[in-house]
Parts: structure tokens; C-alpha cells; sequence
């Protein structure tokens, strides 16, 4: 039965999905030829070719020329975040120690500090901030989405290379030379918009977490702010507690 208010080649990918995950088609095996999926699902050719398309970025099917999409091999690896007190094991969870997870700077600038940004930062009206777009990618696969925000004057200190192979912490504190004691995060349920759809490898309304995490100095004061969308198929939220 399909859903009308789906996209017919979304539900298409994602029945494939299931059987996959399930290993109806086991991986090294080829899918049915596009021809018998038109007629299974009864839908047109392009629907078909748009589903495989869809499969094949998720790393669920792997494209051969003039023959059937075989199916990959599938890991199923999920980056695990532990809820804790100490700061570090938070950062060394999230950044999937373990895992081959790679990090690639997308965009950074200098800009006009968004009000919200200026109000948690406590920066003068005016004061400018350079915004770091990352995408931390699994095997070749998005996974998160991170924005940095800091003042202008010290992030635009920072490497793009560095930032791109340590953590965002570990640079901003060895090359601005501050110490950073404490981090406030909040956490919430989100949805896909357009541009993170795109960046993610997803489709628009997907589930996703928003994780926001500002950063205090030995101080007490707000030094950045890192703004974070994880993929909800890519990492769970565990916690541990003691009685």
C-alpha cells in the first residue's frame, strides 16, 4: 500500500532499505532488476532509478554499469554519546573514538554576529564572528553537521587543516591560549530542513538531534559555541547513573 503523502520513491528506497537491513538482500548480492521492482511496486521507471540513486548515497547499494546495484556490505555502526559529568568523555564519545569518522570544513566567514550568538557570547553590538561549518562523515557517509561560533579576532587564528584533523576544543585553547573549564549543552529533537537534507544525506523532516554547546573559560566566560545536528540513524544518547 503506498502512502500519498510520501514521496513515492522515498517509500520505494525505504522498503529496499528495510529488506537490506533485514538481509533479504544480503550484501555482495544484486536487487531485483529495475524492471521487476517497476512492476512489484507499480510505479515508473524514473521512481525506480530515483530510489536506487537515494540507496546508493546512503551507502546501501553500490551502482554497476549496465548491470543491477549490488548490495554493500553493511557495518551498522553507531556512534554512541555517553551522558556525563566530565567534559572530556563527552567530546571523545561524540567524536566517535574507534570509528572512522572524518571531518571537512565546508564554509568559514567572517559575519555580522546573529543576535541570538551575540546574546550568549555576551559581544558588543557590532562585533563580528567567524562561523565554521564542518561535516563529520562515517566511511565516506554524513553523519553530523557542526557551526562554530566565536569572536572574529580569535577563531580567525585557527587552521582550517588543524581544525579539520583535532578536535575544535584542543586548537582553540593550544592557538588562542585559553583555558576552557566547563561546557553548558542543551540538547533537543529536530527535523531535516532543506539545506541540512542536503548536507546530510536525507530527506526533508528527517529526525535529528540538535545538541548546542557553549564554552566557559577558567574565567566563567562564554568563549564559542558549537550548534550541532546529528543524524538520529547515526548516534544514541546513553547514560549511565549510579544508585
Amino acid at each position: 500500500m503506498q502512502i500519498k503523502s510520501i514521496p513515492l520513491f522515498i517509500q520505494v528506497a525505504e522498503t529496499i532499505k528495510s529488506r537490506i537491513i533485514n538481509h533479504e538482500y544480503s550484501p555482495g548480492d544484486s536487487i531485483p532488476s529495475a524492471k521487476a521492482l517497476e512492476i512489484e511496486f507499480n510505479v515508473s521507471n524514473i521512481t525506480i532509478r530515483r530510489s536506487i540513486e537515494k540507496l546508493t548515497r546512503g551507502g546501501y547499494l553500490i551502482p554497476k554499469r549496465g548491470m543491477r546495484a549490488l548490495v554493500a556490505e553493511q557495518t551498522n555502526e553507531i556512534v554512541e554519546m555517553e551522558i556525563t559529568g566530565n567534559f572530556r568523555t563527552w567530546i571523545n564519545t561524540a567524536l566517535g573514538r574507534g570509528l572512522k569518522v572524518t571531518a571537512e570544513i565546508i564554509d568559514r566567514q567572517v559575519l555580522p554576529c546573529p543576535e541570538p550568538i551575540r546574546k550568549i557570547l555576551s559581544l558588543d553590538p557590532g562585533e563580528k564572528v567567524e562561523r565554521i561549518k564542518r561535516v563529520r562523515k562515517l566511511r565516506g557517509i554524513p553523519i553530523s553537521y557542526f557551526v562554530n561560533y566565536g569572536p572574529s579576532r580569535l577563531l580567525t587564528q585557527l587552521s582550517s587543516q588543524e581544525i579539520e584533523t583535532h578536535t575544535f576544543l584542543d586548537i582553540f585553547q593550544k592557538v588562542c591560549k585559553i583555558k576552557l573549564k566547563s561546557m553548558e549543552q542543551k540538547v533537543q529533537a529536530s527535523s531535516a530542513d532543506m539545506d541540512l537534507a542536503d548536507i546530510l544525506y536525507v530527506d526533508f523532516g528527517f529526525p535529528l538531534f540538535f545538541v548546542q554547546n557553549v564554552y566557559y573559560s577558567d574565567k566563567g566566560l562564554p568563549m564559542a559555541i558549537t550548534n550541532m545536528h546529528y543524524r538520529s540513524d547515526k548516534y544514541v544518547y546513553t547514560a549511565k547513573m549510579n544508585f
